[in-house]
């Protein structure tokens, strides 16, 4: 098969190293051509580290992978590429405004037997698939980070997506060797819907001063099984996006649980994003061990406290 990715950031990359190691031809673009020129990299990097974990001892593996990669730098070039392909992936930022735009621009000049698979990771697919012009073929595919790595893949269908759709997104996942699961079309869908509230609680917490961030890291990951503790697990997914993906579903579901906490905003302001920028509830100094930041400074305690740390 063939896919043509939008969008070449961390999301991105996982879906284009995930198809190039399925043996499926990937064309790319990203309207950031620094982003765009640093994706053969980023993928290399990994398929190498997928490579380890799997113990995948095939000593080309990684160019196997990257050989399946197709970079446009121009978009009127990428969109003749898509024109041959299978499925169009949508792997944009959570703003529903710009992706709308985006598919408008794009899916339109597709012809109709390319289907749209978008990545969001909330964001209803309905106004998605109306903005392309392909309701009946458009689908979520919100894939998990790092994608490669983690199996689990919500299929989540609109209005009027077809069985038809449905059950070649379900298999063709499974030929990637995912684990796809059907997921209702609400406002985070199943595991954003679960997963956000509990990560802007601990938030809240944190900045009422009832929990630090080691404490309250250690309590996950020892207790319940986690991977790792909801801080770190902020660090990854970075503050923006948990920010935007919050107001998203707040602004969905009238829901105060997904309003975003002060803490969250001032770290998106002073630029505190997480494991990318080097700093966010930990210190990523050194990656390989990452130290969890004392975030007193963030206590809200008084009216005054609050307009001071605007």
């Amino acid at each position: 098969m063939k896919f043509a990715v939008l969008g070449t950031g961390i999301m991105g990359r996982g879906w284009i190293t995930q198809c190039a190691m399925s043996g499926h031809d990937v064309h790319c673009y990203d309207a950031n051509a620094q982003i765009l020129a640093s994706t053969i990299a980023g993928c290399e990097k990994l398929a190498a580290t997928v490579a380890k974990k799997l113990k995948n001892e095939d000593q080309n593996f990684v160019n196997k992978v990257t050989d399946k990669i197709i970079l446009h730098n121009e978009k009127g070039a990428f969109i003749d590429a898509a024109k041959g392909c299978d499925v169009f992936l949508e792997v944009i930022y959570e703003d529903l405004k710009l992706k709308c735009s985006v598919l408008a621009d794009f899916l339109p000049q597709l012809p109709e037997s390319v289907v749209f698979w978008s990545n969001s990771s909330s964001l209803d697919i309905d106004p998605m698939a109306l903005a392309g012009g392909r309701p009946d073929r458009s689908i979520v595919t919100h894939g998990m980070n790092p994608v490669p790595l983690m199996p689990g893949v919500e299929v989540v269908p609109g209005a009027k997506t077809s069985a038809a759709m449905i059950e070649f997104t379900r298999q063709t996942l499974l030929g990637m060797n995912k684990a796809p699961f059907l997921a209702p079309n609400i406002p985070g869908f199943w595991v954003n819907r679960l997963l956000v509230p509990q990560m802007l609680d601990a938030v809240r917490l944190l900045e009422q001063g009832k929990i630090t961030v080691e404490d309250g890291d250690t309590g996950l990951f020892t207790s319940l099984g986690h991977p790792q503790g909801t801080f770190k697990l902020h660090d990854f997914v970075t503050a923006p996006t948990m920010l935007r993906v919050a107001l998203q579903m707040y602004q969905s579901s009238n829901d105060p649980r997904m309003y975003p906490p002060l803490t969250l905003m001032r770290m998106v302001k002073n630029g505190e994003y997480g494991a990318s920028s080097g700093k966010g509830f930990y210190d990523w100094s050194d990656p390989r061990n990452p130290k969890a930041r004392d975030m007193s400074q963030y206590v809200i305690g008084t009216a005054e406290d609050i307009l001071e740390q605007l």
